[in-house]
Formats: C-alpha cells, sequence, structure tokens
C-alpha cells in the first residue's frame, strides 16, 4: 500500500512539474533570429532584420526608428518604437491607439485585432491596419506585474509575414534602466 502511494505520489508530483514546464511563461529575451539584430531602448527590446537600419525619430514618445532604407520613403518599411507608453497595460496601450487613429487619421481602417501573447510576464496586444496604400502592424507590449507598457509600429506599403513574425515574437518588455 505504501509503495503504491509513493508510486502516486511520484506520478503526480512529476506531472504537475511537467505541466509547469510546459506551461512556464518566457522570463528571458527569446532567441534573436538568425541574421538578425537585437535593439531596443529603456524597456522596449526587440529584433529587426540584419540589413535595416536605425533612423532618427523626433518624436520624444516614438523615439527609437528602423527601417530598410537610411532615409525612409513611400517604398521603405518603417518600425517606430515607443520605450515608454506608461503603466496602463497593453489594452489600454492598444485602445488609446486604435481611438486615435480613427478620430485622427482619416483613411485608416482596423482590419484585425489579436491577442498574441498572454503569459504571466508579457502580455502583447495587435492590431493589423491599413492607412489609404499603407499596410501596417500595431503591438502594445507590457510587463503584467509592473503594467510598464512599451509600443511597435510598423508600417509600409507591403510588409513581408516572415518581418512581421520575427518582430512579434522577438518583443520583451525589459527593466527601463536597460539600454540598447
Amino acid at each position: 500500500m505504501r509503495r503504491r502511494a509513493a508510486l502516486t505520489l511520484t506520478g503526480t508530483v512529476l506531472a504537475a512539474t511537467l505541466l509547469a514546464a510546459c506551461s512556464a511563461p518566457r522570463t528571458a529575451e527569446p532567441a534573436t533570429p538568425e541574421g538578425w539584430q537585437r535593439v531596443g531602448s529603456g524597456a522596449l527590446s526587440f529584433a529587426v532584420p540584419g540589413d535595416w537600419v536605425e533612423v532618427p525619430q523626433p518624436d520624444p514618445l516614438w523615439s527609437v526608428g528602423w527601417s530598410t532604407d537610411a532615409d525612409p520613403d513611400a517604398g521603405s518599411v518603417l518600425l517606430v518604437g515607443a520605450p515608454a507608453l506608461g503603466e496602463d497595460g497593453a489594452e489600454q496601450a492598444l485602445d488609446s491607439f486604435v481611438a486615435g487613429a480613427q478620430v485622427a487619421g482619416w483613411g485608416y481602417s482596423s482590419t484585425a485585432m489579436s491577442t498574441p501573447v498572454d503569459e504571466d510576464t508579457l502580455e502583447v496586444r495587435r492590431n493589423d491596419f491599413s492607412y489609404d496604400d499603407v499596410a501596417g502592424v500595431f503591438w502594445a507590449a507590457a510587463d503584467p506585474g509592473s503594467g510598464s507598457t512599451v509600443g511597435l509600429q510598423l508600417t509600409g506599403r507591403d510588409l513581408p509575414e516572415d518581418v512581421v513574425r520575427g518582430i512579434e515574437e522577438s518583443i520583451v518588455v525589459r527593466e527601463a534602466a536597460v539600454e540598447g
């Protein structure tokens, strides 16, 4: 009887350990895809293709910029980032982005919304949109514990799915004191 109880207890502990391992939240920065570079500012960390270049952004909120071209034009793909969107979480940041785009943006149309990441250590909300002849993806990401929220907005006439997926899978919210 004791042996059966010990086996049952061992099996229960093993099953719980395996279940916890399978559902463990992402705690470290994800691997940077081969040929890409990890970049960031403040609490915002993400990866971009290795041939993209950093482009200065004059907006103090959306202060991070990367593009396919050093002088982005209508044919470029542009990614801008906000390393500090407050402490209200990803859903609130997404709602604010969409509301602002709808009010201020003639030609803006939301085409899809999703929750690509919803874990104990990271939540990401996504809005796919079009604006006249430009496609876009907006991500709001937050640390659920602190509420620290960051944002990324990718725009271009043609957004390759592997680029969208690579950026999305690389988003991390770090402690704001970390740079680079």
